[in-house]
Parts: structure tokens; C-alpha cells; sequence
């Protein structure tokens, strides 16, 4: 048996050198091989999907090999492009794993004269962690929930690269169609091999997906252990790679405990339980207990010790999915018979706050970033938007925590769960915020407007007539990296005095002065949905709905009374 943990020459001496091992050993690394290699001899662009698993890591290995024979027989190598999807949340382990594996591959490539690029795709930034959980835009992805973060995360802006690759290569008439290749197995769940056999995947050919795009899955039939084999025989060096693996091996045994031996030549699983281990995000709170970076922890305290505070950030958001005394009570939206509905929601404005500043406690003490200067900024002007907070409030705990103000994410138990409570009903006059809005802005900035020709500004006509600032971007919402920097360093001390504060006339002004200094652009198209937003925010604050709202106190206001629930909370 061979241990991939041992050094490397004593590796080289112990490995089996019978003829019939050595056989099994090249086939398994030759029939995925071999699989590629015909797929690139006719003259398809390669399209690899890499995250830096153990699969994804056998796929590029062999595919590398595959075109260096190709370019050294003196055949025409067509393009191969390496996928990788950085999530903004990896773990910072794994993130610092697929970048120097993409780096190896780079000086492979250059080596060997195989014509590789690489590709990091990232989330749209409403999409990405801080915005869319501490902006307020949604709950995180809990084990019942039918949130997918995986979608935005990765499949949304790897499809998005796919499709750009296509059309650019398919467009050129050199090469024939792109293939996108995985490192997908059978019988790793049924979930999974449900959809492989819905797919009609195939492991020795090209297939189609359900768009007609050309796919190759040759590693379908490979087992963990052939994996494993495959791993192992590179580290060895008996079979030439790009890399050694070793800091691949190093992830796996951290994040499975030392009592985890993973091996190369392991002929059937009655000889040794593969390695379980799961890597992924840190605040990845679809599982209950991150057990892989609890055991890495463990396992090597000072070289794993910094990923502490990442991990108490994940447990406390997992460990309160049912805490209701952080959710947002008041209902978005006006039901037909004029009633906002009282009920638990996303998070309440004090527990953004809370997150906001135990992420950036978290940044500080670990060193990883977590939240950015364009995802600060984003996170402010949605609270202002939604008039969660006063103008600027998101800035003034960066400034505090900046300052020293540490405070990390509580040691809590797990809540149990309970039914999600539900108060009552507040009548507000009107079966639409249109009609219950008197005297509200929204996009409006009459200042602006009054000087727009001297001062650069647009103004947009909505369908129905209404004037507003032309502020839309060309794609999603945006914010100027440079303007965002600009702002934090030399003007948010001066607005967070002006207007940070509980008594401000106006909590959505946070939003507009972005708008105005031009730090943040909308949505395309989306000039009349936020407008109504701001005016929906200007109205609440207006009646007192806005911010932190007790559910005691709303439960008061309430004109229609549900069975209360609010013992739960």
C-alpha cells in the first residue's frame, strides 16, 4: 500500500514494481488519456473546469500530458483553456491551492509549447457573499433552504465564460467547436448519477447537453481509488506532471485528520476507506458543522490556527438559521386589500450590523480578505436603499473595526428549529405603495437636476412620465473600484458626520450620493424599479417602519392579529 505521505524517495522505493501492477497503473492513467488526446487530435478547443479537487486536478494532469505527446509527436495542439472559479469565500487553503496548481500549469505549458490559457471567473458583485448576506439581499444558503449559492457562486459565471469561449473560437474557423471537459465520477451520490444518466454523459465520447453544447466527462468511470492512483504516480514522478501534488495531498489530509492515509495503488475499497473529506467554502453553511476545517484546525494549530475566526463567523450564521430575534419583521410588499404582513424575514438592520462588523473583526485578525472596497461601498448603499440604516453606516464600522474596535462572531449553541413566526397585518391605506406614497422623491435629486447640464448629469423619463437622475450602468449594478477608494480615503469622514446618524431627514441620501459622485451606477433598465424602492424606503421611514423595528412594538401597530408566536422570538 502505498502512502502518498511519505517523502517523496521513499515513495519512489516502495512502489510496486511487478509487471502486472505497473500494467493496472498505466491503464488507469491512459484511458483518460487517451480519451483526450483523440478529442484534441481532431481539433476541438479543450474547455477544462478546474477547481482544484482531486478530480478536477486528475483531468488537467492528464490533459496537459495528453498535449504535450501531442506537440512533441509534432501534431498541431489546439488551444486548451483552464477554468477556475474563485467564489470570493473559499477557503483560503484551497484559494491558495488552485493558485499555484494554475501557476504550475502555466510554466508547464510554456515549457512543453502547449498552447494553454487560464481563465478566473468570479461572481456578478450583487451575487457575492458580503453583498447578497450582509447587504441584506438574502438569506445565506441554509441545509433547508432552496437557496443555491453554488449557482451564483459558480455555475452562472462559468457558463457565462463558456459561452464566451464558444463564440470566440467558433468564430475564428480555425479549430472545430469548443468541448468543455469535467472531472465528474459515477457513484459519488445518487443525486449525481441520476443526472449523469439524464444526461446520457459518456466517458470515451463527445456528448451534448441539453443546449447542444459538445461535452467530455473521461472520467466517468474512474473509481476514488483510480484518482488516487493517478495522484500518487505523478508525486512518485513515475508519471510526468505538471506538479508533484503534494500541497493537493496536504489539503486532503489536513481537512481529514491525521488518522486519514489517502493512497495511489489501492486496488479495490476492501483494502482502504477513501479519503471523505470535504473542502469548500468557509461560510459555506449548506452543512451543519464544517467538520474539514474544524479537523484542519485541529490538525496543525499553528499553521491552520488563523482560519479560527472564518470558522466561529460560520458556525454563529449557521448555528442562529432560527434565532428570530435577528430577522426583519416588516413585509416588503402591499398585499390587494392595502396590509403589509409582520413576520419574520431576512435579517433585521442590527444583525447586518452585527455581520458587517464580525467579518471585517474576522479580515483583520485572519488576514484573509473577505470584504473588498467595491463590496463595502455596495453593502452601504443597499442600507441606505432599503433605509436599513442611516446614510453611511456601513463605512463607520469599517472605520471602527480599522480603529481596533475587534469584536468576533459569539460562541453560540444551535438553535432549535421552530415554525417561522408570523404576527399580523398593518394596514397602510392603499393596495400599492404608488398610492400610499405622498411626497417622496425616490430617484430624484432636485439639486442635481437643477444644475445637470453644468455638472454632467442625465435625467431618464419613466413610462410614466416621472423625471428621474440617468444613473444606469451598462450590465448589473456597479461601483467604480478607483471612485470607491477615492470616496473611503477622502470624503466618507466628512458625510459620516453630516449624516450618520438616527435623526437624518432622509436615510436613503447614502444611496444617491453614491449616485451622484458617480461611486455606483445601476442595472440597466432598472432606473424605475429603484426608483420605487427608494420611494417604498422614503415612505417607511416616513411612518416609522424603517431601521430596526421591535417586534413587540409592531405587533401593537398591527390592525389584523395572527396566533402569536412571539414567544419564539
Amino acid at each position: 500500500m502505498l502512502d502518498l505521505f511519505a517523502e517523496e524517495e521513499e515513495i519512489v522505493q516502495t512502489h510496486p514494481t511487478g509487471a502486472a501492477n505497473m500494467d493496472d497503473d498505466e491503464e488507469v492513467v491512459d484511458r483518460g488519456k487517451n480519451r483526450i488526446r483523440k478529442v484534441l487530435l481532431a481539433g476541438h478547443v479543450a474547455v477544462l473546469a478546474f477547481s482544484s479537487g482531486k478530480d478536477s486536478t486528475v483531468l488537467v494532469a492528464l490533459t496537459l500530458n495528453a498535449a504535450r505527446e501531442i506537440v512533441e509527436e509534432g501534431h498541431a495542439c489546439p488551444p486548451i483553456i483552464v477554468l477556475h472559479g474563485d467564489t470570493g469565500v473559499e477557503s483560503p487553503e484551497v484559494s491558495r491551492l488552485a493558485k499555484a496548481e494554475i501557476s504550475k500549469m502555466e510554466a508547464y505549458a510554456k515549457k512543453h509549447n502547449v498552447p494553454l490559457t487560464t481563465r478566473i471567473t468570479s461572481p456578478t458583485l450583487n451575487t457575492t457573499f458580503p453583498v447578497r448576506v450582509i447587504g441584506g439581499r438574502g438569506l445565506p444558503a441554509f441545509p433547508d433552504s432552496r437557496a443555491d449559492c453554488s449557482t451564483d457562486y459558480k455555475c452562472l459565471p462559468n457558463q457565462r465564460a463558456q459561452k464566451e469561449i464558444i463564440s470566440e473560437y467558433e468564430g475564428m474557423g480555425i479549430w472545430k467547436k469548443p468541448v468543455v471537459m469535467t472531472g465528474v465520477r459515477k457513484d459519488e451520490s445518487v443525486a449525481r448519477d441520476q443526472r449523469i444518466a439524464k444526461r446520457g454523459e459518456k466517458a470515451d465520447e463527445i456528448w451534448r447537453n441539453d443546449l447542444g453544447a459538445l461535452r467530455l466527462t473521461p472520467l466517468l468511470d474512474y473509481t476514488v481509488d483510480d484518482i488516487w492512483t493517478v495522484i500518487g504516480l505523478c508525486h512518485a514522478g513515475v508519471v510526468p506532471s505538471y506538479s508533484d501534488f503534494a500541497g493537493t495531498m496536504e489539503v486532503y489530509r489536513a481537512g481529514g485528520g491525521d488518522s486519514c492515509v489517502i493512497v495511489a495503488d489501492m486496488k479495490s475499497a476492501a483494502n482502504s476507506k477513501p479519503c471523505g473529506t470535504r473542502t469548500g467554502c468557509w461560510a459555506c453553511t449548506r452543512v451543519g458543522e464544517d467538520r474539514s476545517m474544524a479537523q484542519m484546525i485541529i490538525s496543525d494549530e499553528e499553521r491552520y490556527g488563523y482560519l479560527e475566526p472564518l470558522a466561529r463567523l460560520r458556525d454563529f450564521i449557521s448555528r442562529t438559521q432560527y434565532d428570530w430575534s435577528l430577522r426583519h419583521f416588516v413585509g416588503r410588499t402591499i398585499d390587494e386589500e392595502g396590509f403589509i404582513t409582520i413576520g419574520a424575514d431576512t435579517y433585521s438592520p442590527e444583525m447586518l450590523q452585527r455581520l458587517l462588523r464580525y467579518t471585517l473583526s474576522a479580515q483583520v485578525v485572519s488576514g484573509v480578505q473577505i470584504i473588498s472596497i467595491p463590496q463595502l461601498i455596495a453593502i452601504d448603499a443597499r442600507w441606505s436603499q432599503y433605509a436599513f440604516a442611516p446614510p453611511f453606516k456601513a463605512l463607520k464600522i469599517y472605520f471602527d473595526v480599522m480603529e481596533g474596535k475587534i469584536e468576533l462572531a459569539p460562541e453560540v449553541k444551535r438553535y432549535p428549529k421552530t415554525p417561522v413566526p408570523r404576527i399580523g397585518k398593518i394596514h397602510v391605506g392603499a393596495t400599492s405603495y404608488n398610492g400610499a406614497m405622498k411626497g417622496v422623491s425616490g430617484l430624484r435629486n432636485v439639486s442635481a437636476e437643477m444644475f445637470h447640464e453644468g455638472c454632467g448629469y442625465s435625467l431618464k423619463s419613466l413610462k410614466d412620465g416621472t423625471l428621474v437622475l440617468d444613473v444606469e450602468a451598462d450590465d448589473d449594478m456597479t461601483v467604480d473600484e478607483m471612485g470607491a477608494g477615492d470616496f473611503l480615503a477622502f470624503i466618507a469622514d466628512e458625510m459620516i458626520e453630516d449624516y450618520c446618524h438616527p435623526h437624518c431627514s432622509d436615510w436613503t441620501w447614502g444611496f444617491k450620493t453614491y449616485l451622484q459622485y458617480g461611486t455606483i451606477q445601476v442595472a440597466k433598465g432598472k432606473s424605475a424599479q429603484v426608483h420605487e424602492i427608494l420611494q417604498r424606503a422614503q415612505w417607511r421611514q416616513e411612518n416609522d417602519l424603517h431601521g430596526q423595528r421591535d417586534p413587540v412594538s409592531l405587533e401593537r401597530r398591527c390592525d389584523v392579529l395572527f396566533s402569536t408566536q412571539l414567544e419564539l422570538i
